[in-house]
Parts: C-alpha cells; structure tokens; sequence
C-alpha cells in the first residue's frame, strides 16, 4: 500500500508499530498523513499542519463495511484518529467501529496506538517468526477483502481452536458478509460471498480454499500442541 502510495506522488512513510500492528505515517509540509489498510477506512487520514502545531486534533474518517440499522438507513464503518504531541514526539490513537444491527449501536473492535518513537524494524520483528505466527491471538486463518465501491467487505475464515486433533479441509471454511452474515463454506448462501471474493481478489474459489487450508496446515506443525485458543467469534 506504502509503495503504491509513494508511486503516485506521495512522500517515503514511516512505519510505526503497535505490538503485531503496523501503520504508515507520511510526514510532508508540516501534515500528517496515516494509511492503515487493515482499519478499512475509505479516505486518508489527515491531520493539517495547523492541527500538528497545536500539539492535539481528532479526525473521524468513513471506513467498510457499510450496513444497515432497522429503519433501513446506511451506517458507515468509522474510524476515530486522535493526534498528540508528547515529549517524546507524538502518538496516534486509532478506534476502528462497525456499527451492529442487533446491538443498533457502534461497538469498538479495533484499537491501536502509534507512538512516532516506535518504529518498525523489520529485522526485530522477524527475529522469533514462530512466536509471532502463534501468538495466543492468532485464533484463525481468514482472507477479508474490500469489494469494489469501498463500502462492502467478504471474508473467508478458518477458526483454528482446537487445531492439533483437526484435519483440515475445505469444510471447515465459514464465509462472512460485510452485515456479518455466516454461512458454512456447504450452506446455500456462500457461494454469493465466494463470487465476491473471487472477483475482488482476482483468482478462484479453489485456490482461496487451497490457500486458507495450507495456511492452518502450516500453524498446526508449528505450534505447541498443548495450547487451547479462544474460541473464534464467528458471529457479528
């Protein structure tokens, strides 16, 4: 995403890290600008140079999906970025939202902090690949993508609890809309989300199965047998 940005003019990022999380911060004539694709917001995010140099701004920005409430009215994804100076230089505190139809309220499930001292380096971060990959919070393997119009998501999950006395096969795929409708990869309703990942993502539905498959295959040899994960929240 950085590299597409600098391609169309933007100037080189920093990235900046929160525990397994990275973001792209572009510093250029006094602004600030922060793309985190995996947040899904839809427009940059940008603090002005005169909000920098007030040492404090907010911004809230529209992010995927978009759903519906009861009386059938649109609500945006949100994303709330909150600019700070420190003595250290500055942290930004990101709040991604998704608004819940059975809640009929916004519910945070996003949250991170990017501290301007905390800069990715991809060496340090690599050093232990097998703790990273099997962090107690990586509790599936999924590919989510963004349909075209930026406003509609489609994901395909494998829930990995209970990982060392499974086989993993296609079967075991659940599908998800962008309202948070689930379907199990044999139910009558996800060959509607496979088409739309299929044409998001430019390849076959096999090959995304075959892809997810392969992915738990390789968490179940590297990790400890012995560790039970959370279970998978598969409903919205």
């Amino acid at each position: 995403m950085a590299e597409r940005a600098v391609a169309l003019g933007a100037p080189d990022p920093v990235f900046i890290q929160d525990m397994r999380h990275v973001g792209a911060v572009f510093h250029h004539d006094g602004e600030i600008v922060v793309l985190d694709p995996y947040l899904l917001h839809r427009e940059p995010i940008r603090f002005t140079r005169e909000e920098v140099e007030s040492g404090e701004a907010t911004i809230n920005v529209p992010a995927a999906p978009l759903r519906r409430d009861r009386t059938g009215a649109p609500r945006d994804g949100r994303l709330h970025a909150r600019y700070k100076k420190n003595h250290n230089g500055y942290v930004i505190r990101l709040d991604y939202s998704k608004y819940s139809p059975a809640k009929d309220q916004y519910v945070v499930s996003r949250h991170f902090s990017l501290r301007s001292g905390e800069v990715f380096n991809l060496r340090e971060f690599t050093e232990d690949l097998r703790a990273l990959m099997t962090h107690p919070e990586q509790t599936s393997v999924s590919i989510r993508a963004v349909l075209p119009g930026m406003t509609r998501t489609a994901e395909a999950i494998i829930p990995l609890r209970g990982f060392s006395q499974r086989t993993f096969t296609p079967d075991d795929i659940w599908l998800r809309t962008g309202e948070g409708v689930v379907s199990r990869n044999s139910d009558p309703g996800s060959p509607a989300v496979w088409a739309d990942l299929e044409d998001s993502l430019g390849v076959p539905r096999a090959d995304i199965a075959d892809h997810l498959v392969s992915a738990a295959v390789i968490y179940q040899r590297i990790a400890d047998p012995e560790q039970e994960l959370e279970p998978y929240p598969l409903e919205n």
